[in-house]
């Protein structure tokens, strides 16, 4: 009677084992399967935030470049009223130049470094990626060694 017992307790727990290991699976190709679908979803905003990141910096440079452009236009009319008059009018000119050139050079080489070597790929979330697809591959290896006792 105790052996059949026994026998009876080995029978059940190989069945419920088998059963909950289907069910692990399962769990897990579920919650693999949303944690992919939510990461693809942090790839997406993480690219849209870098490109929002660039145009902001495009624009940047963009106004710092207009701003150079009227500079060299104020360097000019400065030279003309310097030469033509030699008074106070060309030392004020000449300050809004240099101001004009200062701020716009400051502005434009900001923006360039900003975006000079700007990787646009999703770094983190591709990492993570990754990270996800090694720890399934390893339950997965795992999974199947343990089965492969269980059999033998």
């Amino acid at each position: 009677m105790e052996g059949n017992i026994e026998n009876y307790r080995n029978n059940n727990f190989q069945v419920e084992t088998r059963e909950s290991w289907r069910e692990v699976l399962d769990h897990l190709y579920d919650d693999l399967s949303h944690l992919y679908e939510r990461q693809s979803l942090l790839i997406r905003q993480e690219v849209r935030e870098k490109i929002d990141e660039a145009k902001g910096a495009a624009i940047t440079m963009a106004i710092g470049g207009s701003l150079l452009f009227v500079g060299i236009f104020a360097a000019v009319a400065t030279a003309i009223i310097a030469l033509d008059l030699v008074m106070p009018l060309w030392a004020s000119a000449l300050i809004v130049t240099l101001v004009l050139l200062c701020v716009g050079g400051i502005m434009y080489s900001g923006a360039k470094k900003k975006l000079s070597g700007r990787n646009f790929v999703p770094e983190h979330s591709l990492e993570t990626m990754g990270e996800i697809k090694s720890t399934l591959k390893e339950r997965v290896n795992e999974y199947k060694s343990t089965r492969q006792h269980e059999v033998h």
